[in-house]
């Protein structure tokens, strides 16, 4: 068991932007400072490694509270052992890690399906699907593996036609 100075008391998480490794586009990272029982300030934890006690539902309730209340960028709040926010300093680590940190997004993604478009799309697909599809089977290749992709693709032309089709009647 590890000694009472080695217990981590409160956890929280600092997002950042960074450039991605291959394709350099900002991608928002996450780091985890703890406080010890001892008062010490580590930067640059690894969450699991700190917070799990040997029961899951202990480092998802932890977790789940750490990322519920870091924004977008920046150092969040300080999350307890039981998921409760906490009062703790306000110092942040003077000289960045050089580790890259945890890929999370943030929030959820309020994107909305457009209904219009999706029917343009199953209509635009439906009837090229549909009209490559005849023209294959029609031409002098009808007989051989033309005819064969022709009826592939005459058979796409209508499934996105079926989709359509269910789609208007919900």
């Amino acid at each position: 068991m590890p000694e009472p100075a080695e217990v981590v008391v409160a956890v929280r998480a600092t997002a950042v932007i960074e450039p991605s490794r291959w394709l350099r586009r900002p991608v928002r990272l996450i780091r985890y400072d703890a406080i010890r029982t001892s008062g010490q300030l580590d930067f640059d934890e690894r969450l699991p490694q700190v917070m799990y006690r040997g029961q899951p539902a202990d480092f998802a309730t932890v977790s789940d509270a750490v990322h519920a209340h870091c924004p977008e960028v920046g150092p969040g709040l300080w999350i307890d052992q039981a998921g409760r926010v906490v009062d703790g300093p306000t110092r942040t680590n003077p000289d960045p890690p050089k580790s890259r940190g945890v890929p999370r997004k943030y929030g959820v993604s309020t994107r909305v399906a457009d209904a219009r478009a999706i029917s343009a799309w199953r209509l635009g697909g439906g009837a090229a699907g549909l009209s490559l599809g005849l023209v294959l089977i029609a031409g002098p290749m009808g007989k051989g593996f033309g005819g064969f992709l022709g009826a592939l693709c005459v058979l796409i032309g209508l499934a996105a036609f079926a989709g359509l089709a269910r789609s208007k009647r919900k």
